[in-house]
């Protein structure tokens, strides 16, 4: 019954020791997977996670997708109307169109002297007076792009030339 009592005894033991192992290997797992779901979330957010699509964020994300930079290498410099009779002269050094895709631009390639006619046409009806005005720039690129997307036949300026870009200032002397 000694053996007995010793068998069982051991039984205990090993039962005993083998318990905290358990738990250890419990505790250790249920840890990894925390960490990997800690990691996973912060990696979403850092990433910036699954986006939501409302239809203004499709609007503005289809506006800029295709937008296209068209330069025009042309320097345009044409003489300002003035009150008094002085010579005054505007330059603009260079200019830029912002179209809508590449059907748009491929278009202002093909019919560039005249576009180039208009906006020039457009400069020398300015005066002097008007040119010195404030926001005559911002009064000048909305005629500008308006004029260039008549040119083209484009009734939308959303489907034709968007923005007129005048990277260097415009010089009015």
């Amino acid at each position: 019954m000694a053996k007995d009592e010793n068998a069982a005894k051991d039984e205990n033991v090993a039962a005993a020791a083998s318990a905290p192992k358990k738990k250890k290997w419990i505790i250790i797992i249920i840890a990894v997977v925390i960490a990997i779901v800690i990691g996973v979330s912060a990696a979403l957010v850092l990433l910036g996670g699954k986006k939501k699509h409302g239809k203004a964020d499709d609007v503005s994300e289809d506006a800029h997708a295709e937008t296209i930079i068209v330069p025009f290498e042309e320097k345009f410099t044409v003489n300002l109307h003035a009150e008094d009779g002085s010579n005054h002269f505007m330059q603009v050094p260079k200019l830029e169109l912002e179209v809508a895709d590449e059907k748009v631009a491929k278009q202002i390639e093909e019919k560039k002297s005249k576009v180039s006619d208009r906006i020039s046409s457009t400069l020398r009806g300015k005066t002097v007076k008007e040119m010195l005005e404030p926001g005559s720039d911002i009064k000048l690129k909305e005629e500008l792009r308006n004029v260039v997307n008549e040119t083209l036949g484009i009734r939308d300026a959303k489907k034709g030339v968007r923005e007129v870009i005048l990277p260097a200032s415009f010089i009015v002397q």
